[in-house]
């Protein structure tokens, strides 16, 4: 079950980046779009550095 997980969140994480870098090309990188992405994107990198954390215990 938490190897799924794992697995959506790394979904996850691959699609906001690249929702991040065309923001970026879009509409620059200093934008409240690209910057809000970009928070969506740590926030889903920190969820997933917690999971291994958690699971390497």
């Amino acid at each position: 079950m938490e190897t799924m997980c794992r697995n959506k969140i790394k979904e996850e994480i691959e699609h906001k980046r690249k929702e991040m870098i065309s923001s970026a090309k879009e509409t620059g990188f200093l934008s409240v779009q690209t910057i809000s992405v970009s928070q969506e994107l740590d926030r889903l990198l920190n969820i997933f550095q917690g999971e291994g954390q958690a699971t390497s215990k």
